[in-house]
């Protein structure tokens, strides 16, 4: 009599879980750190470092000096600040940002450079104010950072990352000579991989200081750039919820902004 072989019952793999959205920020920030190391917050042009004032009351005092001689005044013109700005919502931003350590060693740079300035016989770094009627939104250049009245706005980013004020201001600093060789920066206009170093050596590193993800992309008009792996595209994009190095339509289905 032959004997009969049973087929084993195949093992039932099983269903892969669904991560919850905790676990998903914390593959996506680990997935950053993993690929992304950023220079000092203390660092400037050529490794130079920054001292950092340590007192409150040294940085208030710094940053009363910084408005007396650095906002622009007695014109005009579009970029300057009214007499009366202390009620103004970027007035008091830039008041927070002078209080915290990277913001008050930035204001220490700039009030070291007024000093070289007069020898120099040249004109001090000067911050702007955008009084809403322009249309601009802030920005940075060789000798000037620009805010805008309304800043910041609460929407998110377009790649659906929430805006931190403080980040931003820090990252307009980095496109100004202070970060970067006078030599680079003939426009104001940068590329999007000057925004990508702004955003990983000085807008990212405030965001995570502060208990914020990363951010993981930037925008230019429709043309979008992945902070982690620098990949352009000409469309606008997000990236995927569970990989930040890959690109992803915004409202797809694996999109980070839905």
């Amino acid at each position: 009599m032959n004997s009969v072989v049973l087929n084993k019952p195949t093992k039932k793999l099983k269903p892969t879980k669904k991560l919850t959205q905790i676990e998903l920020r914390n593959q996506r920030i680990a997935i950053y750190k993993k690929h992304i190391k950023a220079r000092s917050l203390f660092k400037g042009v050529n490794g130079e470092t920054f001292h950092i004032p340590e007192t409150l009351v040294a940085r208030q005092a710094n940053f009363k000096e910084f408005v007396k001689i650095n906002f622009e005044h007695d014109f005009s013109e579009p970029g300057v600040w009214p007499d009366s700005l202390s009620t103004l919502p970027v007035y008091k931003k830039l008041k927070s940002y002078s209080e915290t350590t990277y913001g008050s060693a930035m204001i220490y740079r700039i009030l070291k450079d007024n000093k070289k300035a007069i020898f120099q016989r040249r004109d001090v770094f000067k911050v702007r104010y955008d009084d809403g009627l322009t249309g601009r939104t802030p920005k940075g250049g060789l000798d000037f950072i620009l805010l805008t009245k309304d800043f910041p706005n609460n929407k998110p980013y377009k790649g659906g990352e929430r805006k931190f004020d403080l980040a931003i201001i820090h990252h307009e600093f980095g496109h100004t000579r202070f970060y970067r060789l006078a030599n680079k920066m003939q426009k104001v206009s940068f590329t999007l991989e000057d925004e990508r170093q702004a955003v990983i050596n000085l807008e990212n590193p405030v965001r995570m200081k502060k208990g914020l993800e990363p951010r993981y992309t930037y925008f230019n008009g429709n043309k979008t750039i992945n902070i982690i792996t620098g990949t352009p595209s000409k469309t606008m994009h997000t990236v995927e919820n569970d990989d930040p190095t890959k690109l992803a339509l915004i409202g797809s289905f694996k999109a980070y902004r839905k």
